[in-house]
């Protein structure tokens, strides 16, 4: 006696074997991606604007190193007036840096690695600023970053 051959159809199969996500496993992975999202994007933005605190600072502390280094240049060479001109803006620009010349001949873009002066983490320049000489004060400058609000300044 012959069996009857059974012909398997893609509808017989069985509940066990179908492959695949419910609607309710979508709707949970979506939710827990969605609280995931909401706990981490806040932490991530606040870490983001720490660094360009820090790299805001670090950029202005450089400024502020290699116009320090000029006024000790100065110093032993018996130079006052050491100091670069304000821009008329204020704005410590690439333009700005190379067209300025300082007493030894050199631009202010020459007292920097590769000759450019750098930048905020905006891509806008810090500002500067001569500090007048007072009866308790020597001459000196000040270096802002308006997008961070970051200062610094140097009076010998």
């Amino acid at each position: 006696m012959r069996l009857p051959r059974i012909i398997f159809s893609p509808l017989s199969r069985t509940a066990s074997s179908i492959k695949g996500f419910t609607l309710l496993e979508a709707i949970i992975t979506v939710s827990i991606m969605g609280i995931l999202a909401a706990v981490v994007t806040p932490t991530y933005l606040n870490t983001q604007s720490q660094a360009k605190l820090v790299m805001s600072k670090a950029g202005a502390t450089q400024l502020q190193q290699g116009l320090t280094n000029l006024y000790f240049e100065g110093l032993f060479k018996d130079e006052k007036d050491v100091w670069p001109d304000e821009p008329s803006d204020n704005k410590m620009t690439h333009a700005w840096s190379e067209a300025t010349i300082l007493y030894d001949g050199r631009s202010v873009a020459q007292l920097y690695s590769g000759s450019k002066i750098i930048y905020n983490p905006y891509e806008n320049p810090f500002l500067y600023y001569l500090l007048p000489q007072t009866e308790q004060e020597q001459a000196g400058f000040r270096i802002d970053d308006p997008d961070t609000g970051i200062s610094v300044s140097f009076r010998p």
